[in-house]
């Protein structure tokens, strides 16, 4: 299953960029995407996803709204 994906531009190079996520029985894909400069996707289980997920809650809660 894929999961909709965000568009936005990388505030560093200006390019245009994607997250894609996709669940899989056991997995969750992650990939990061640059219009210009490439592809990764890595897969991790339950245990990352919940340590990725309060790595984004805390970061979340250190940026200031725009």
């Amino acid at each position: 299953m894929n999961i909709a994906p965000v568009s936005f531009v990388d505030r560093d190079t200006g390019d245009d960029a994607m997250v894609l996520v996709r669940v899989t029985e056991h997995h969750v894909g992650l990939a990061l995407s640059l219009k210009r400069n490439g592809d990764i996707e890595v897969l991790f289980g339950a245990k990352e996803l919940d340590q990725v997920i309060a790595a984004l809650e805390l970061a979340r809660s250190a940026v200031r709204r725009s």
